[in-house]
């Protein structure tokens, strides 16, 4: 079977990983089991920080990251717990910019590997959210509105401005299959406010949807913090 290999954002996971007792195992899944569903990792993180004494939330978000990864893998390549947690430990323990590991840290990493991986729970949730949010051609990223002034002349220039006129300029970032990439897009106070209209409409029904779902008592995946 071809080896995976581990991308260079999930090493500081499963290295952490390597190095955590069974003790902060079992608080990081305790932990886990009382952290209501959250999209953002940092939320999850910062949740689960709470409880897990041992480590600090940029170690736990790192964890998760890797975890989620191997959550997403599983349900893209169909493959069994037992299977990708022994393709991904043969991985670690090749890979040479990973700490070195026993054949008998191998299977102890295995454990944990498969401890986290049977537990589904909110890591699979999150782990299915990100791909239903982010399943989409073009990503929002972020944004940024740079206003400029822009004097009106008469024909005889040496008279000063006759005014000035005010110029935004939203720009975009977002992110595809082909990487990152910005647009920018000219507004005027008109556009700012129909903007501003549009996006408030859009809390607006965010909102009632969120009301609908709570009387449903279906759990609703907020953003606990907007970056």
């Amino acid at each position: 079977m071809e080896e995976l290999q581990i991308p260079d954002r999930y090493k500081p996971g499963f290295e952490k990983l390597l190095s955590i007792d069974n003790k902060t195992v079992e608080e990081f899944i305790e932990a886990l089991k009382q952290a209501p569903p959250l999209l953002l990792i940092e939320d999850l993180a910062s949740a689960v920080a709470s409880k897990v004494q041992t480590l600090t939330v940029e170690e736990i978000v790192d964890i998760v990251e890797a975890l989620i990864s191997l959550y997403n893998f599983r349900d893209y390549s169909g493959e069994s717990t037992e299977e990708l947690v022994e393709r991904i430990a043969q991985s670690v323990q090749d890979d040479e910019e990973l700490p070195y590991i026993s054949n008998e840290q191998k299977q102890e990493f295995e454990r944990k590997l498969t401890t986290f991986l049977e537990f589904n729970g909110v890591l699979s949730v999150a782990s299915k959210a990100i791909n239903v949010v982010r399943d989409h051609e073009r990503v929002f990223t972020r944004s940024r509105v740079l206003t400029d002034m822009r004097p009106v002349f008469e024909s005889d220039i040496e008279k000063g401005p006759a005014g000035v006129a005010i110029v935004h300029m939203l720009k975009i970032e977002y992110a595809d299959l082909d990487g990152k990439h910005e647009f920018f897009v000219a507004l005027d106070s008109i556009d700012l406010e129909q903007l501003r209209e549009q996006l408030d409409r859009a809390d607006r029904k965010a909102k009632a949807i969120e009301l609908m779902l709570s009387r449903a008592n279906i759990p609703y995946l907020n953003y606990l913090s907007v970056e």
